[in-house]
């Protein structure tokens, strides 16, 4: 219907943007699984697992760097730490993570550590 209130067309783009960005967030590959970010779950051969919101942004970060990431590096990308605090939060979520997989998927490799940082295999 022409001509189209300007209101109705923003309405429309950020519709059509919200959609394009749900289905974006819910197919996201990580190795040989499949991240929703959206239900918050990831997937491989009919088993799923939740997962929480850092975990999620741990495993996207070390997917957008596609390098071993080393710590400090992760706790000032995910959590906004400074290099000189002192914590174990970043390998408290990576054990989390691990026994989560072990439990789920049988899959102890998920995250690998090396001399250079974690990375996903």
């Amino acid at each position: 219907n022409k001509p189209i209130k300007l209101d109705n067309l923003i309405e429309k783009i950020n519709l059509f943007t919200l959609k394009s960005t749900f289905v974006e967030k819910s197919n996201i590959k990580i190795g040989k699984y499949l991240l929703n970010t959206n239900s918050r779950e990831i997937f491989f051969d009919e088993k799923k697992t939740k997962l929480t919101e850092q975990e999620i942004k741990i495993f996207l970060n070390l997917k957008k760097l596609k390098k071993p990431t080393k710590v400090d590096q992760l706790q000032k990308d995910i959590w906004g730490y400074s290099k000189e605090l002192e914590t174990h939060t970043v390998e408290t979520h990576i054990h989390r993570l691990r026994k989560k997989f072990i439990n789920t998927f049988s899959d102890n490799k998920i995250i690998l550590s090396t001399k250079n940082g974690y990375l996903i295999e």
